[in-house]
């Protein structure tokens, strides 16, 4: 049996996800300590909300159209933040007010802008892609079908609009893996289009997908696994400095990214 690029498939391979790799193009040290050394992270009340605002939008979508309005759409949420809240554990009741307020303000926003009769083909699966030595897959939100048999994969995000766009397109990972993906989910239906809909301003990243487009990305995609399967067997994981290690879970541990902090002009 062969594998997606022709290659003899084997019984067990290394898997990535997109934010995996992605992890490790920003910095390899961390990707250590996070997936190699599985050090914990802390929990973080961006993921919480994130988490909780995929749920209701899963569950809600997945009712009939007719039945959906946004009572039960907050009554998922509410739901969704009773069961999965450990960020706030220690937060004050106001904290986690805020936080579930403006999760529901995204919710409702939304709901208003969507095609009410839209019915997905699939929501929330995870799915994933050989890409002859490794396989890459991930979670993806939601599958739409067009009239002419054609798919486009959703990615809900609860975060800020990249700037620039075009920036964030290029470097982005996970578009083709999801359109890879889920076209071999669906029996090789054409993905037409990945839509990155940010929850918060409305706004979209959109990836047109052809086959030129879909093949440079994946080279890109096998780069990066590549890359990180080659710093697992040296065990070597440089330190990338930048600003981004004001926010990492492991500064205490690295030494570049001490030094860098200290560096750095107090942004207050």
């Amino acid at each position: 049996m062969n594998d997606l690029f022709g290659q003899p498939a084997t019984a067990k391979k290394p898997w990535y996800s997109p934010s995996r790799l992605k992890l490790f193009l920003e910095c390899a040290r961390r990707y250590k300590f996070q997936y190699v050394d599985k050090l914990p992270t802390k929990p973080s009340p961006h993921l919480d909300l994130g988490s909780n605002v995929h749920s209701a939008l899963r569950d809600w979508l997945r009712l009939k159209p007719k039945e959906r309005n946004h009572d039960n759409l907050i009554e998922f949420y509410r739901s969704a933040w009773r069961a999965n809240m450990p960020a706030f554990a220690t937060k004050t009741r106001d904290e986690l007010k805020e936080w579930g307020e403006r999760g529901k303000a995204m919710l409702l926003r939304y709901a208003d802008v969507l095609d009410p009769a839209l019915e997905p083909i699939m929501t929330e699966r995870n799915v994933h892609a050989d890409y002859g030595d490794v396989v890459v897959g991930g979670r993806i939100d939601r599958v739409d079908a067009l009239e002419d048999g054609s798919l486009i994969v959703v990615d809900y995000k609860t975060g800020k609009f990249p700037g620039p766009p075009q920036r964030a397109k290029d470097e982005d990972l996970a578009a083709p893996v999801y359109a890879r993906a889920t076209s071999l989910a669906f029996a090789g239906a054409p993905v037409t289009q990945v839509q990155l809909h940010y929850l918060e301003s409305g706004q979209q990243l959109v990836f047109e997908v052809d086959e030129i487009w879909q093949m440079h990305k994946d080279l890109a995609v096998i780069e990066a696994a590549n890359a990180a399967r080659a710093a697992e067997t040296a065990n070597e994981f440089p330190a990338r400095p930048s600003v981004l290690c004001g926010w990492c879970d492991f500064k205490g541990r690295c030494p570049e990214g001490k030094a860098f902090l200290d560096a750095s002009p107090d942004p207050h």
